[in-house]
């Protein structure tokens, strides 16, 4: 049986919650149907995978604008939509079938690649978000990917309140094993 390939995407600076999610996500997956493929910026989240099997592929990229405003946030953000496309479409000549990425920026970054590319796309959704930047960014990433898991019911009713496909949301728990304290 020919392996799904399926790409996970963490391009955050920082390790917690979302970052362990995404990583027991992958040592979880079933590895007789799944070739995973792990794109990440060099963090904790990498050197503590622990995954022999992924193809990791390293973003030497910072994506968040930080106190960055104005023009020049403008054109970083440009560059790094075009960067972003450029993963993607590696992803494609890779085969990739299914991209999970787990975060609010990288959802931005690379949900409307994927779609334009035709692979499927996963949201992680962890955070409430109100306002009409919000709301126009919700609507966005909803149009742009396939599925969006939302780590709650109030994570969830947030995007719902943004007017989003509903067939589209589904609610997974973080969970946090014994072994985390």
């Amino acid at each position: 049986m020919k392996k799904i390939k399926i790409a996970y995407i963490n391009i955050m600076e920082g390790y917690s919650g979302g970052e362990i999610v995404l990583q027991r996500l992958i040592r979880g997956i079933n590895r007789d149907k799944f070739s995973i493929y792990v794109y990440s910026t060099p963090t904790k989240f990498i050197d503590t995978l622990k995954c022999n099997e992924c193809n990791t592929t390293i973003i030497n990229t910072q994506y968040q604008l930080k106190m960055e405003r104005g023009i020049k946030a403008f054109v970083k953000v440009i560059k790094l939509f075009v960067m972003s496309g450029k993963y993607i479409y590696e992803m494609k000549q890779k085969q990739i079938l299914i991209i999970h990425s787990n975060s609010l920026t990288s959802n931005i970054y690379f949900s409307f690649w994927a779609k334009i590319f035709g692979i499927k796309f996963i949201a992680h959704s962890h955070e409430i978000r109100e306002g009409i930047i919000f709301t126009l960014l919700h609507k966005y990433i909803c149009f742009c990917s396939d599925k969006i898991i939302c780590v709650s019911d109030a994570v969830k009713n947030n995007w719902l309140s943004h007017n989003v496909n509903k067939k589209k949301l589904t609610v997974v728990y973080n969970g946090v094993s014994n072994d985390f304290f």
